[in-house]
């Protein structure tokens, strides 16, 4: 409801007002307390009705008392007071407020209405509200606690938190300090009645202070407005690290329950994160770990994950950790192996990730010098050095050895990443430490930083490759005339106009028609039924297959008229010939419309596989040539691709651009599309062609909806390939 340039303002505003400041109060008590904690510079008043003296200095019995201009005011009253104190602000000038009550939207439909009431007074008074149901927000940078509450104990750095959730938010920054990772931002949206956590990132992406933002997401209520947040991050070469509920059904529901809001399908959620190089995580610390390292590294440069220990063990459990988590630990190039032939023992096996062995631990010049040839590496992005950390109990021999060692971890092109394996508290004594040492990156737990490596490295990798869409084209929206379902004829007659292969085909509408198309097409055939009332063709024995004489397809043709006849109410539209097929892989690609994302590609095995084996994978429009091989390289099934039991391999190229012009033609149709299907789209080397498919408008038609009368996934027979 407010742009994002004004809503800047929201987050560093001069000075603020509690309202409903109270000595009885422990929200009152710590959100006042946050100020002077951080060192607000600005004035904070207290508004309390009755007036008196709170917290040690005078309050004021309305906002419109203070006589100053408040840029924000912090509300601490309960749900039945808010449109009050609404009024109260807005008499006294003031336009944005955080609002912690709770009791609306997340309890069901009646709070839903009183939240609305408030979104709505809010609105017509010019205000912008934070929540409700939220925390507030801290920006470190500028040192403003609007948060309600007493706030935890934060290093300020260039990780910004943004969460539906104040609890979750306040658990995320609490465990970044713990971890010495600083953030400028903490961020609690709550049930989001104006402003919600894309809203923020949008802000937030733009502060040069902020270098990546963590986000725990409940729901995505704009997909439109995400996606753009992530076009923008990736333009500036600033992470987003997503941790998204909803991939079971139970979080689905705790997630209606908590914000109200819709949790949409995990499974094309993150396609879309994928899709968009938004980095999706899976757990609490994986977000802090992933967020919190980027933030210090940006974008690394091409290559993966190098590893150096004096532990044998501890290089045993990286690569266990690494395989499981798909990370890659490459192979050491044959310059860096004589460079560490030089370097150490003779026994020392020259490999990633590298065994310094307890040489290094006597000689901590050999575990310096290793990690320099592991930087050095043309294959490696990022080095993990395997190494306690110099606490204040390990005493000063560790920090001997690793002043030695300093001038790896902190000198190399390459960022090193000073690894302790167990997950531990950096406390002030060890921070104090690493920082006389000048030793810039150090992280615990080696499960944790294994994947937050792979992650850096996968998001740095999807930040080189060109993700510009498919050109457009003029648009075609006009062609959808009085919507329902498209027969096969007029789908594929539609597919092949705008670039799509197809089988030959003939629509015919006689039997000599039939025959004429036989003997120009070749044997065998298929001949189908063509009505736009039966979608299910081969259900009624509308489909015959291998037809091997002219008379056999005019004998064909009448069978498929009389099974039109045999369905009550539907219309024949003739027959189509085609030519019968057989070999090759056969796939199935679509488009279909969601409701949160809109259209969105579907590429998979096709013809009876996609009833058995569900391997498909999941885009939403528009794509890239880039989004469109990554998408076949992530079926299960891709090996069938690349040639199997000495069948020719397919032609990525060939299927890539005929899979680019469906999606094409999709998005040029416009909003009156519910989904295309074929199915099977049959490839065999360079010959790639649609042998079935079925297009259906969005508007509706006697009966139904057009997307009931044809599910994705039935519409093709799955037949004409197979004799």
């Amino acid at each position: 409801m407010t742009g994002t340039h004004s809503l800047s303002a929201l987050l560093a505003p001069r000075n603020v007002v509690i309202v409903g400041a109270s000595e009885r109060s422990a929200w009152s008590a710590g959100s006042f307390s946050n100020f002077a904690r951080l060192g607000f510079e600005g004035q904070v008043y207290l508004v309390n009705r009755k007036g008196g003296t709170v917290h040690g200095q005078p309050a004021h019995q309305s906002c419109a008392a203070i006589g100053e201009q408040v840029d924000l005011a912090l509300l601490l009253v309960a749900a039945e007071a808010v449109p009050n104190a609404l009024l109260d602000i807005a008499a006294a000038g003031i336009r944005f407020a955080v609002v912690l009550a709770a009791g609306f939207d997340e309890i069901g439909a009646n709070g839903r209405a009183v939240q609305q009431q408030i979104t709505e007074l809010a609105a017509e008074l010019g205000i912008t509200c934070v929540g409700p149901n939220c925390l507030g927000f801290i920006n470190l940078v500028d040192k403003v606690p609007a948060w309600s509450g007493r706030m935890a104990e934060l290093t300020t750095g260039g990780m910004a938190v943004v969460s539906q959730s104040g609890a979750t938010a306040h658990t995320i920054s609490a465990f970044a300090a713990q971890q010495n990772i600083g953030v400028s931002h903490v961020v609690s949206t709550g049930n989001e009645s104006m402003v919600d956590t894309t809203t923020m990132a949008t802000i937030l992406i733009e502060d040069e202070r902020v270098r990546s933002v963590a986000m725990f997401i409940e729901s995505i209520r704009d997909a439109r407005s995400f996606r753009n947040l992530a076009r923008r991050a990736a333009e500036l070469g600033k992470p987003i690290v997503v941790l998204k509920i909803g991939s079971s059904a139970l979080a689905a529901e705790i997630a209606q329950s908590h914000t109200g809001a819709l949790v949409g399908d995990d499974r094309l959620v993150d396609a879309a994160l994928r899709q968009f190089g938004v980095i999706r995580v899976k757990s609490l610390e994986q977000l802090v770990m992933t967020a919190g390292l980027l933030s210090r590294t940006g974008p690394l440069a091409s290559g993966d994950l190098g590893v150096v220990s004096m532990s044998g063990g501890a290089c045993d459990l990286v690569a266990d950790r690494a395989d499981a988590s798909g990370v890659r630990l490459p192979v050491l190039s044959d310059a860096t192996k004589a460079r560490l032939a030089e370097l150490l023992p003779e026994f020392c096996t020259l490999r990633n990730p590298l065994d310094s062995t307890g040489a290094a631990s006597a000689k901590p010049e050999l575990f310096r010098d290793s990690i320099f040839a592991l930087a050095e590496d043309p294959s490696v992005a990022i080095v993990a050095a395997i190494h306690v950390h110099p606490t204040e109990e390990r005493g000063e021999a560790i920090k001997e050895r690793l002043r030695i060692d300093a001038p790896a971890l902190a000198g190399s092109a390459t960022p090193v990443i000073l690894l302790d394996q167990t997950i531990a508290t950096i406390d002030p004594g060890t921070v104090r430490n690493l920082e006389e040492l000048g030793i810039p990156l150090a992280m615990t737990g080696l499960d944790h930083v294994v994947e937050a490596a792979g992650h850096a490295i996968w998001w740095s990798r999807w930040l080189r490759q060109d993700h510009r869409p498919i050109g457009s084209a003029p648009d075609l929206s006009d062609l959808a005339g009085t919507g329902g379902v498209w027969s096969e004829a007029e789908s594929l007659s539609l597919l092949v106009e705008h670039g799509v292969p197809a089988v030959p085909y003939a629509h015919v509408r006689d039997e000599e028609a039939a025959v004429e198309a036989a003997g120009r097409l070749g044997l065998p055939l298929v001949v189908k039924l063509v009505s736009p009332d039966i979608v299910h063709k081969s259900d009624v024995g509308g489909v015959l297959l291998g037809l091997d004489s002219p008379e056999a397809v005019r004998q064909a043709y009448h069978q498929v008229q009389a099974a039109v006849l045999a369905v009550p109410g539907a219309q024949s539209d003739g027959a189509l010939i085609s030519s019968m097929r057989s070999g090759g892989v056969e796939m199935i690609v679509g488009v279909v419309r969601d409701q949160q994302w809109g259209l969105t590609l579907a590429v998979g095995l096709g013809g009876v596989l996609v009833h058995v084996i569900d391997d498909s994978a999941l885009r939403t429009l528009p794509v890239s040539e880039t989004d469109v091989r990554q998408m076949l390289s992530e079926l299960r099934g891709k090996a069938l691709l690349d040639g199997v039991r000495g069948s020719k391999p397919v032609d990525l190229d060939a299927l890539v651009a005929a899979i680019l012009n469906v999606a094409s033609l999709a998005e040029r149709l416009g909003d009156s599309l519910e989904s295309i299907e074929i199915n099977p789209f049959r490839v065999e080397g360079s010959t790639v062609e649609a042998l079935d498919a079925s297009i259906v408008w969005a508007s509706r038609r006697p009966g139904g909806t057009a997307c009931d009368r044809a599910e994705v996934g039935d519409a093709g027979d799955g037949t004409a390939a197979r004799p």
